[in-house]
């Protein structure tokens, strides 16, 4: 069979655009797997010294979290660390709570944000009243909400505060049995975007529910002094201004990692989402070219491949390219995801995964349009 140049082109094309996939798959988001078989191997860095840690914990209305996970926290196998629990004006049983539990936790403390405060960030300005109480440099970051999976997160975290280090990345999950796949399918992805680039050394964000990094960054950088106009992009943003390719380092160990959980897991998927992608517009990386490039490859990948099938109809020669690109490159993106989820304890996906990778950016897009439309809510003051 003479193939003319356009089929050539065709051909050339569907080639290329599997390779450029293939290349994001296994470069960046088979990264965490790397990660893990190096720290397995004992080839990561790490230090022996245990320094003190100042733990901040933001609530707002997390009574019954607080009573049920935080004495996790309280309990954990470390010789010096204090727990501050920043109250974010809560209106229900959280101060009598955790008056009861310093009772018995000599070492946790509790603050609170001044009820006048007004045109404020309630969560920066809660954060900053935590580092300010905080009397160590190292400070660990998570929520109320949140539920360490081990009782040596703190020094899986803090061991990775070498001499270079200032900044530690950890990771947290919410149940994959306990949220849709697309919901699953969506925080994984993102997830791996931000921890595939930082290990890459190119870090650009980080989550507060699961952050670590020294106290003296956040008075040096003057705190979220940058963007107090913004209600939301606390921890992502600060950690943009500060991340560099030497100081940031990413522990996924299974110890390290935090369980997050939710009343309404729908309506809280939906509103990260929303801030999100209008706090995104703030970050600057060169993630966006590279994740962008590959999600324009998956769109330009489908276009060709149907062009190839339809060809093949009229010349079943096609359909052999064509089945062999499309088999390859859902292997290499089945086994890659799935080896990712089972780091980051998210939901392993088949089939479903190839509706979910086409359906991943019109739904980010329809995300932005709504951000769009009520992006003012997203400010503090106009």
């Amino acid at each position: 069979m003479i193939l003319t140049p356009a089929e050539w082109a065709t051909a050339c094309l569907a080639s290329i655009l599997f390779l450029v996939q293939t290349y994001c798959y296994i470069a960046y988001y088979y990264a965490p797997v790397r990660q893990e078989k190096a720290r397995k191997k004992g080839e990561t860095a790490c230090s022996d010294i245990q320094p003190p840690v100042s733990i901040i914990i933001y609530a707002k209305n997390d009574a019954e979290y607080l009573n049920r996970y935080l004495p996790v926290v309280l309990e954990q196998q470390y010789p010096d660390y204090e727990v501050i629990v920043v109250n974010d004006g809560s209106t229900d049983d959280t101060k009598d709570v955790l008056s009861q539990l310093e009772y018995t936790y000599p070492h946790l403390y509790q603050t609170y944000i001044p009820d006048d405060a007004r045109n404020l960030s309630r969560r920066k300005l809660a954060l900053t009243i935590g580092m300010k109480a905080a009397k160590h440099e190292i400070v660990l970051l998570t929520d109320a909400n949140c539920i360490p999976q081990s009782e040596k997160w703190i020094a899986a975290m803090v061991r990775n505060f070498t001499p270079e280090t200032d900044i530690v990345l950890g990771h947290s999950f919410v149940s994959s049995s306990e949220e849709n796949r697309y919901r699953s399918f969506d925080r994984e992805l993102f997830a791996l975007h931000y921890l595939s680039f930082a290990l890459k050394g190119k870090p650009y964000m980080g989550i507060g529910t699961n952050l670590s990094y020294r106290k003296h960054l956040f008075f040096k950088n003057k705190g979220f002094s940058r963007f107090l106009n913004l209600h939301f992009g606390d921890d992502d943003l600060f950690i943009n201004q500060i991340a560099t390719p030497t100081n940031t380092k990413v522990e996924l160990s299974p110890e390290s990692q935090i369980k997050v959980l939710y009343d309404h897991d729908k309506a809280a998927w939906k509103e990260k989402k929303l801030r999100y992608m209008f706090t995104a517009g703030y970050l600057k990386s060169s993630s966006k070219i590279i994740f962008g490039m590959e999600r324009l490859s998956v769109y330009l990948f489908y276009a060709v491949w149907v062009a190839m099938v339809c060809k093949g109809i009229q010349q079943p020669m096609w359909l052999i390219p064509a089945g062999v690109l499309f088999a390859l490159r859902t292997g290499v993106q089945i086994f890659t995801y799935n080896k990712a989820s089972d780091i980051l304890h998210g939901r392993r996906l088949y089939l479903s995964l190839i509706a979910f990778d086409i359906l991943y950016t019109p739904v980010n897009i329809w995300y932005k349009a709504v951000g769009f439309l009520s992006r003012k809510k997203n400010f503090t003051w106009v």
